[in-house]
């Protein structure tokens, strides 16, 4: 890991270029997923990645800078590679390739602003961009008169989208975001926090709502030194919790009286959604026969969409498996995922070796990504912001430990240093 010695670059070419990271990941055309017209958005995608690419690789030239790529960075490539050569077996290869370009190219931005600045700042300029973005767009919809609440085409229940992202993308970015936030030098304002979980909950996406709230709460009593008897305590209440929730569920008021309140955003029929998966499981049978035939390659990032789409008894015109590591797998086949994987958990490893509010901002980003994944092809979407993530936090992490490191040899080396010297003359 370097140690910053020399003059960095101005954080302007920074805030530039994670705006323009940030605006790619938008959606602002909607497709057919087996039509063969993808419209400006894909070829505007790409040319804004590989402009920031190049910008930061000018940037790192003129300051003689060296590029830091970590075990976990050289194994999302290295999956982006094979997705991007299995894209021959892809429904549409072009589009398929052209994914699999893209996916290359985010984590080529993730690795080089987190080689020519501090990954903290990454991470500073990524959650304030987002946030911003995410604001923009509410007061536009609100102020164009526009419906807040679009009404599911599956499911008809009511749900926030922006920028035509569908609901559980939004309640992604929200919940992602607001995650990252507990990795800044400095904590962001509670507002900003406060607007995120808001968009999280409101975009109805009951598993990421749900895990979020899980999450910041656990992040909450890690954050705090406590004993036993506050440990018993909590868990007491939370087993009371539950059993006044069960409780409940057995009188059909209060049953009616919870529906009516959780209705508009979350629907009413959750015990029929919870058996399927919101109908998840029908589409990962879809993907059964296709994940036969991808143990040593894929079918390319959005390949096997016409396999999903025509097999599933269900039309579903997302065209995806609604599961992050099955949509690994059918873009690079089970080799690949494994890479992707291993990257992965030695990131994690290496999260869990470090200390404080790191250590628990990481590992709580991990766990939310990697739940939420379950559901939702979180790794790929949104211009790979999962795997942006995780690179970069990766690389907060491997700089503070290096920090750490060092002020451990330096401690060490004073106290040697000042350790009384028994007969100094030899006497």
């Amino acid at each position: 890991m370097r140690i910053y010695t020399q003059a960095q670059p101005s954080s302007r070419t920074l805030v530039v270029a994670i705006t323009l990271y940030a605006a790619s990941s938008i959606k602002f055309f909607d497709r057919d997923p087996l039509s063969q017209q993808v419209g400006p958005q894909g070829p505007i995608q790409l040319v804004v990645l590989a402009v920031v690419v190049l910008m930061l690789v000018v940037t790192m030239r003129r300051h003689s800078q060296r590029i830091f790529a970590n075990s976990s960075a050289k194994a999302f490539l290295a999956f982006g590679a094979i997705a991007a050569v299995s894209s021959i077996f892809s429904f549409y290869p072009l589009l398929s390739l052209a994914k699999g370009i893209a996916f290359l190219l985010a984590c080529g931005v993730a690795i080089l602003a987190s080689s020519a600045f501090r990954p903290g700042e990454v991470l500073k300029y990524l959650y304030f961009v987002f946030t911003a973005i995410l604001l923009i767009e509410l007061i536009v919809k609100t102020a164009g008169g526009f419906p807040l609440l679009d009404v599911d085409d599956y499911t008809g229940r009511a749900k926030l989208s922006l920028f035509g992202l569908h609901p559980t993308l939004l309640g992604e970015l929200s919940s992602i975001t607001l995650l990252s936030g507990l990795l800044l030098p400095k904590r962001p304002p509670i507002y900003c926090q406060a607007f995120l979980l808001i968009l999280a909950v409101v975009s109805g996406t009951r598993t990421g709502s749900t895990m979020l709230i899980v999450v910041l709460f656990a992040v909450w009593l890690a954050s705090r030194r406590l004993s036993p008897r506050a440990v018993s305590l909590y868990c007491g209440l939370a087993c009371v919790c539950v059993i006044v929730l069960v409780a409940s569920q057995l009188t059909d008021q209060a049953n009616a009286n919870i529906a009516a309140i959780t209705r508009p955003v979350y629907g009413d029929m959750l015990s029929r959604d919870a058996s399927t998966l919101d109908g998840r499981t029908d589409v990962w049978n879809a993907a059964a026969p296709a994940l036969s035939h991808s143990v040593f390659l894929g079918y390319g990032l959005g390949g096997a969409r016409d396999a999903l789409v025509n097999n599933t008894s269900k039309f579903w015109v997302a065209g995806d498996a609604h599961n992050a590591f099955v949509e690994l797998a059918l873009g690079g086949g089970f080799i690949a995922l494994l890479i992707y994987l291993l990257g992965w958990g030695a990131a994690a490893r290496r999260a869990w070796q470090s200390q404080g509010s790191i250590r628990i901002g990481a590992l709580a980003l991990y766990f939310y990504i990697f739940v939420f994944g379950i559901v939702a092809p979180d790794l790929t979407n949104l211009q790979a912001l999962g795997t942006f993530l995780i690179i970069t936090v990766d690389a907060l992490v491997c700089e503070e430990l290096v920090i750490s490191g060092a002020k451990r040899v330096a401690v060490s080396f004073v106290a040697a240093s000042t350790e009384p010297i028994e007969n100094p003359a030899c006497t």
